[in-house]
């Protein structure tokens, strides 16, 4: 007999499975599973893809319990859902629940205390007997989510599309930015601009080449041919051409920045979370920029858990999600910032398996707390 544990978020779903011995016998990966972001169809299709690998070779009736931690588990429609999983071949019914008492589980296999999860997106929980009782934030990258995956990738490239419009000089992060939203190999050097009260001032300075025609300027992405965007090209996703030598003036630069806002809007907005190993990147080599997203981050996240963190609680936090698990400067930050012990998540797949074989299993305390440190490390 075997169980399943799946751990499902917005960039990746994994499905693990063990047997009654707590042995790993297969393992699956797929894209992300979260149908608050993706739709139920797109969520299901990727956690079956998930599946395939993890139960290839053996017989899908034999598993005889699943768990599943879902982020945007709310806005499943399990009709959608509950087809997939028997067009797999599994019979019982897994249990659904939301990713925050999996990924406590995934660092202890202690009942009760905090969980902080930054991946795509971010959330904070006071865990008790295994579930949340107190929520904060999880509110979605349009709303919410500070200090996530997501953020750190907006704020990225805000950086970016900022310093290029100002004709700034583009420091570490703007240039891997800039690589990866225009593959730009090498950025014009800054174009000093002088700036009065009204602005910037001179030929070709200020919000595009019209300007210095006495002519109100545009704010799009045909500025540096003196033509206002419409809107439709922006939305269409239309790239402007930068004439040979442009890219030297205000204007040139000004029209990198339109073509960087248009990669990146160009995308569905999730896809911006990629950029945030970009700002560790950066941070760790001194970029003052990336610095200051990174502490801006930590100090997010740790208010955050302020809000469901009773004050005399001495118990760990449990960190979980990309941004935290990777060493790296945000964790640093908010380790530091924290003030409290902490201990690093480890497989979420592992833990929701883990909890599949406690119940299918019948495993008793000792046997669960030894199995426990095992499985959700890989071992």
């Amino acid at each position: 007999m075997f169980v399943l544990g799946l751990d499902v978020g917005g960039t990746s779903s994994r499905a693990l499975l063990l047997d009654a011995s707590g042995r790993r016998v297969g393992y699956g990966k797929a894209a992300g599973g979260n149908p608050a972001a993706h739709g139920t169809e797109v969520a299901a299709a990727n956690i079956g893809r998930a599946l395939e690998p993890a139960l290839r070779g053996i017989d899908p009736a034999q598993v005889a319990g699943a768990v599943i931690g879902m982020a945007g588990a709310g806005a499943l429609e399990r009709a959608v859902f509950d087809l997939m999983w028997a067009s797999a071949g599994l019979r019982p019914a897994p249990r659904v629940t939301g990713d925050l008492g999996i990924a406590f589980a995934a660092g202890t296999a202690e009942p009760c205390g905090t969980v902080l999860i930054a991946g795509t997106g971010a959330i904070a929980a006071r865990i008790e007997d295994g579930e949340p009782t107190v929520i904060a934030d999880g509110l979605g990258w349009l709303l919410g989510d500070e200090g996530s995956g997501f953020w750190l990738g907006r704020e990225a490239a805000r950086v970016a599309a900022r310093a290029l419009s100002r004709g700034e000089a583009a420091g570490r992060l703007v240039r891997l930015v800039a690589a990866a939203l225009l593959d730009e190999e090498s950025l014009p050097d800054a174009v000093h601009v002088a700036r009065g009260p009204q602005g910037p001032q001179g030929q070709g300075s200020g919000n595009g080449a019209q300007e210095a025609q006495g002519r109100p300027p545009g704010n799009g992405a045909r500025e540096a041919q003196g033509r206002p965007p419409g809107n439709g090209e922006i939305l269409r996703g239309g790239v402007p051409e930068i004439g040979a030598g442009a890219a030297g003036t205000l204007a040139g630069m000004r029209a990198l920045a339109i073509k960087l806002v248009i990669g990146a809007q160009s995308r569905p907005p999730l896809e911006l979370a990629r950029l945030a190993p970009l700002v560790s990147q950066a941070a760790a080599e001194g970029d003052p920029a990336a610095l200051e997203i990174v502490d801006t981050a930590a100090r997010l996240l740790c208010r955050t858990v302020a809000e469901v963190r009773a004050a005399e609680e001495s118990g760990p936090v449990v960190l979980s999600g990309s941004v935290l698990t990777s060493e790296g400067p945000v964790c640093s930050a908010v380790r530091e910032r924290l003030g409290a012990s902490t201990v690093l998540a480890g497989d979420g797949a592992g833990a929701a398996a883990w909890l599949a074989g406690r119940e299918a299993f019948g495993w008793d305390p000792v046997t669960a707390a030894r199995l426990h440190e095992r499985i959700v490390s890989g071992g």
